[in-house]
C-alpha cells in the first residue's frame, strides 16, 4: 500500500509487444478505482524489478502479447525474492494459452487475464488484496 493508503500498481509490457490497448484501459480504470498507476515498457526482467523496488508497488501487472513470458516470469519472481518482495502480487494478461495457466500459476502468478476478461475482477482482487494489508 503506498504512503497515501492507496493501492499502488505497476503495469508493463515487453518492449517488442507493439499492442497496449488493454493494459492503457487497465490503467485507466485502475486510476478511476484511485490506485497510483505506474505504466512501463520494458525490454528485461531485472528492469521490472528495479521499477518495483524503486517505486514500492503492491501489484505488478504484466502484459504479454507473445511467449516471453516463459523466460521472463521466473528471473522477476527470483528478483522480486531476492529483494524482500515477495509480498507483491504478480498477475498477468495479454494472449496466454489456458494449458499455461497451471505453469504460471506454480511460479507464483496470482492471476491471469486473457483477452475480454472483466477488468473489474482484476480491480476487485487488488482492492482485496489492499484491504488485507491495512
Amino acid at each position: 500500500m503506498s504512503k497515501n493508503g492507496r493501492p499502488k500498481v505497476l503495469l508493463v509490457k515487453h518492449w517488442i509487444d507493439i499492442h497496449d490497448r488493454g493494459l492503457r484501459l487497465i490503467a485507466s480504470r485502475c486510476k478511476d478505482a484511485g490506485f497510483e498507476v505506474v505504466y512501463a515498457s520494458y525490454s528485461q526482467p531485472e528492469e521490472v524489478v528495479k521499477m518495483a523496488v524503486q517505486e514500492d508497488v503492491d501489484v505488478i501487472g504484466m502484459s504479454f502479447f507473445t511467449s516471453a513470458y516463459e523466460a521472463h516470469l521466473p528471473k522477476v519472481m527470483e528478483g522480486l525474492k531476492k529483494n524482500h518482495m515477495k509480498h507483491v502480487m504478480v498477475v498477468l494478461g495479454g494472449v496466454i494459452p489456458d494449458e499455461d495457466y497451471d505453469w504460471l500459476k506454480k511460479q507464483g502468478v496470482r492471476d491471469i487475464y486473457g483477452a475480454g476478461s472483466d477488468i473489474n475482477k482484476f480491480i476487485e482482487l487488488v482492492k482485496a488484496e489492499a484491504h488485507k494489508h491495512k
